[in-house]
């Protein structure tokens, strides 16, 4: 994972039969914050997509390379300062090798960004 326990870090982590569901803590003091944008903090939509590939890739137990990006849809900015960051990584399914998953990003009150990524599963 590129950024965990770095930029961002996970509170809980919950697997369900629907998928597997994060609660994150963005890291306000990281770097990426600092020049993106000084003084008003905006998490850029690339670093969103490695979060999501990182969970992905937790949710299968595999290290992933991604494919394709299917959809993107930014919603709404990610602040650090938003708190809790809930993401769902659900419609999970793995075909030699493949995998495809539907990934949600929301506050409490604030959807954020939809993402549908098609990664191949790396060798070890």
């Amino acid at each position: 994972m590129v950024f965990k326990d770095n930029f961002y870090r996970i509170d809980a982590k919950e697997r369900t039969d629907a998928g597997v569901f994060y609660t994150l803590h963005f890291n306000a003091d990281h770097l990426i914050y600092k020049a993106h944008f000084p003084g008003e903090p905006i998490t850029p939509g690339v670093c969103i997509l490695q979060v999501g590939l990182d969970l992905l890739a937790d949710a299968v137990e595999h290290e992933l390379e991604v494919v394709n990006v299917k959809n993107v849809k930014f919603l709404s900015v990610l602040r650090p300062e938003m708190g809790a960051v809930s993401v769902s990584v659900q419609k999970i399914e793995i075909i030699d090798g493949l995998v495809k998953a539907q990934l949600s990003f929301q506050t409490a009150e604030t959807p954020i960004a939809k993402l549908s990524l098609q990664c191949r599963m790396l060798v070890k």
